[in-house]
Parts: C-alpha cells; structure tokens; sequence
C-alpha cells in the first residue's frame, strides 16, 4: 500500500503534474477520472489541464487512506484530502477513491473520483 500512496501524493505536486514523463509512468492510458465537479476526463484531457496548470502555494492533504484488493493485481485506495491556500485556509474537502493496476512492471492509476464531502479534521503526520 506504501507504494500507492506515494504514488497518490505525488500526483498531488505542480512538480509532478508538470513532467510529461512522470505522468505517463503514473497513469494508465485509459485513465478516467470523475471530479468532484461531476466532470469526466479521460487521460488526454487529465494531461492538457496538468500542462496548463500554473505554480500555487497552495498544497493537498490527505489523510485516512485505506487499501482494498479488488483483486491480485487491482487495488481500490480510498482516502480524505482537502486544499490549504497560501494563507493557511483549509477548503475543498473531499472523499477520493483511486484504482490502481499492476501493468507488470509499475502500479498505474486507472480510474480517480472526488466527491466533495463536509470538513473534517485535519491530522498532523
């Protein structure tokens, strides 16, 4: 499980979602993702909103993750996040749920929901 997380919080960093590299070796190419808008994006348009993204100082949190194995190679990891701007405000509170498959040589995310959910506290690691 230690290596999904990682690879979760990862995607979380401007760093990151800027590196065309990192992010083909991180996600699947058929990637879907339903945002905590409703939206849905596949993994072309995943990319192009990363590659546009501009630097923040505001940062993700998670917290609470949990490892369900939907099957040997299949993993449903659940877990709590929510943003903190520049100012130190704490909003955009969420419930994720990522699948991850083992292609045979790395763990990819296949599939990302975020469901926006009512503020929670926030643990200090």
């Amino acid at each position: 499980m230690d290596i999904l997380i990682e690879q979760e919080i990862a995607l979380h960093h401007y760093e990151v979602r800027q590196n065309l590299s990192e992010i083909n070796r991180l996600l699947h190419h058929s990637f879907i993702e339903v945002g905590k808008s409703g939206c849905t994006y596949d993994f072309s348009s995943i990319v192009d909103i990363m590659q546009s993204e501009s630097p923040s100082n505001s940062k993700v949190h998670s917290q609470d993750f949990e490892c369900v194995e939907l099957a040997t190679a299949t993993k449903l990891l659940l877990y709590k996040s929510a943003v903190i701007d520049e100012y130190g405000e704490v909003n955009h509170f969420a419930k994720r749920s990522s699948i991850w498959v083992f292609t045979g040589t790395c763990w990819q995310l296949k599939y990302h929901q975020g469901t926006p959910c009512s503020p929670f506290e926030l643990e200090h690691n």
